[in-house]
């Protein structure tokens, strides 16, 4: 007669298994309690995707329908910030929140291939039908605070949110810095660091700093 055997998981083991889960395909780590993800059901998740709360709650994380994501890591470290990601969108990179109050939206039909996006200090709003090239960085804040050594006064504030608005073609190897917003319409070209709002729509953008180069343009996929 064969004899059944009991299999006692090592302590380690049973204090990681509530902690990594997978949720269609995203490895799930949650330190932190009353947070909220919702996945399209019909989103498809190609390579090693990752969603990670560090800490918190009251977060939020909504995929849209019809989504594709190669590689996508979703970090939170904080409470009651929002992640949204329309529909039909697809995404390669990493979306990073540390802070409290923060949000990062991407709208329907925006592409990116390879982007790095931080809100700290500030939120980040990328609007519908955009193209995001590789190599690219928003940032919502400078991260490493500087001071004036009389006053004491920081000098590298965040005012204001980055937002950039619909049908924006960003090319490879551009960074966007703290308080900007970019017109719909808009070209970035490839190697800009754009540190200031970009206000006139259609327009082709170029340098570093980046500065209107030239107007009333489109830009087709």
């Amino acid at each position: 007669m064969t004899q059944k055997k009991t299999i006692t998981l090592p302590p380690i083991i049973k204090t990681l298994l509530p902690k990594y889960l997978y949720k269609q395909r995203f490895l799930l780590q949650d330190k932190g309690h009353d947070n909220h993800i919702q996945i399209a059901k019909d989103a498809r998740i190609i390579g090693h995707s990752a969603i990670t709360i560090r800490k918190g709650h009251d977060n939020h994380i909504t995929i849209g329908e019809h989504g594709k994501f190669n590689k996508l890591k979703i970090d939170i470290n904080g409470n009651h910030n929002q992640i949204i990601i329309g529909e039909h969108v697809k995404f390669s990179g990493q979306l990073l929140i540390v802070g409290n109050h923060l949000h990062i939206h991407i709208g329907d039909r925006t592409t990116a291939i390879d982007c790095y996006v931080l809100a700290r200090d500030k939120s980040v709003a990328i609007g519908k039908a955009c193209m995001i090239s590789r190599g690219i960085e928003i940032r919502a804040t400078d991260v490493h605070k500087v001071y004036d050594m009389d006053s004491d006064v920081r000098l590298n504030n965040a005012h204001s949110d980055v937002i950039l608005g619909d049908q924006i073609w960003v090319a490879a190897n551009v960074t966007i810095s703290k308080n900007v917003s970019v017109a719909s319409g808009c070209i970035i070209a490839a190697g800009a660091f754009v540190n200031k709002p970009i206000e006139t729509p259609n327009c082709m953008v170029a340098g570093t700093p980046a500065k209107i180069i030239r107007q009333n343009v489109r830009w087709e996929r």
